[in-house]
């Protein structure tokens, strides 16, 4: 089974959407979105939308999470409904996949702010992680830093 990872999109629904053209090239059977859908870039609305019109489920990051605090401008100017569908975001998704379990988190399983830096983790740090996510496999975004880590006797 092929699984799509999008992340840190920030409001580049232009980078989004040549993301999804690979999605659909590859023939993923599952895309996921990993939080930080919206900040910095110019069209947060028109990300929104657009993940919401293929229906790719969407964790909250920590910009997601600012971007509805109260009294935080969000260039674009963020309409009530993607405000709205912004808070309800889950803070994680978790799938079993050909049976293994993966999870989705924006940073650690515990923080959407703490990121993993992969020169600076351990197997004591991602085993603990995967049991905190209760994961065979745990995919995060937030610290733009692509890495693939196998943790040892597990």
């Amino acid at each position: 089974m092929k699984l799509a990872i999008l992340s840190d999109v920030h409001g580049d629904v232009e980078a989004l959407r040549d993301a999804l053209a690979q999605v659909e090239r590859l023939d993923c059977v599952v895309a996921v979105c990993g939080g930080d859908i919206v900040d910095f870039g110019p069209y947060p609305g028109r990300t929104i939308a657009l993940l919401r019109e293929r229906g790719i489920p969407c964790i909250r990051g920590n910009h997601d999470r600012w971007a509805t605090a109260r009294g935080r401008p969000e260039p674009g100017a963020l309409d009530d409904s993607a405000l709205a569908w912004l808070r309800e975001l889950p803070t994680g998704w978790d799938a079993t996949l050909d049976g293994v379990r993966v999870a989705v988190r924006h940073g650690t399983p515990k923080s959407d702010f703490e990121g993993i830096d992969p020169t600076l983790a351990t197997d004591a740090d991602l085993r603990r992680w995967l049991d905190q996510a209760e994961a065979d496999v745990l995919v995060v975004g937030h610290t733009h830093l692509p890495f693939a880590r196998k943790v040892w006797g597990g």
